[in-house]
């Protein structure tokens, strides 16, 4: 029981790390009577897979325009401040006034501009539960098959490791530069929550 409560606290706080890109801004976020609720809206983010001078593409296809006017806003009560130096690789949280659905949008925020690391905060885009696995291949339960090569790095809560045996039931989260929506990825990193 009391390693079942060390876990849960552990997937708390790596769940808390992940989120860790979220701010306070009043501007731009209203309840239905019109009132601040004290909550950012984001209505865009993702993975920065190419950059076109001003244009950065997202994963998902979605183009974001960089222009003067953005602001990159950080957290007014740490006063952490967000890099305007976009790489791909970087997970990026903002807001636009326009269709957020579109495929090209126009940033007013940036929120979040985050290198992907292997120590600090982890940057994911994919999750579940391992159902098997067979050499350099793990399957998820919702079959997406994620594959490990040599250059993928293995992390738990207390940081990197080496020479992971990995079994069905894990929970496990990760980062692919390839499309994670894809059924088959590779994994650049491979984070173990619950064991």
């Amino acid at each position: 029981m009391k390693k079942f409560a060390s876990i849960c606290m552990v997937s708390l706080m790596a769940l808390s790390a992940l989120v860790g890109c979220s701010a306070d801004d009043t501007a731009n976020s209203e309840n239905a009577s019109g009132a601040p609720t004290g909550k950012v809206v984001v209505n865009f983010e993702g993975t920065v897979t190419a950059i076109n001078g001003d244009e950065i593409t997202l994963e998902n296809g979605k183009i974001v325009v960089i222009s003067s006017d953005t602001v990159f806003a950080g957290d007014p009560d740490t006063n952490n401040a967000v890099s305007e130096e976009i790489a791909i690789g970087n997970f990026i949280q903002g807001y636009t006034e326009d269709d957020p659905d579109s495929e090209q949008v126009s940033a007013d925020k940036i929120y979040c501009n985050m290198a992907v690391r292997t120590g600090g905060k982890l940057v994911i885009n994919f999750e579940g539960r391992v159902s098997a696995i067979e050499n350099d291949r793990i399957t998820l339960e919702n079959g997406q098959v994620i594959l490990v090569s040599d250059d993928t790095v293995f992390s738990i809560a207390s940081g990197v490791v080496e020479n992971v045996i990995l079994s069905e039931g894990y929970s496990i989260q990760g980062y692919t530069e390839g499309d994670p929506a894809a059924s088959e990825v590779t994994a650049s990193r491979i984070h173990i929550i619950a064991y």
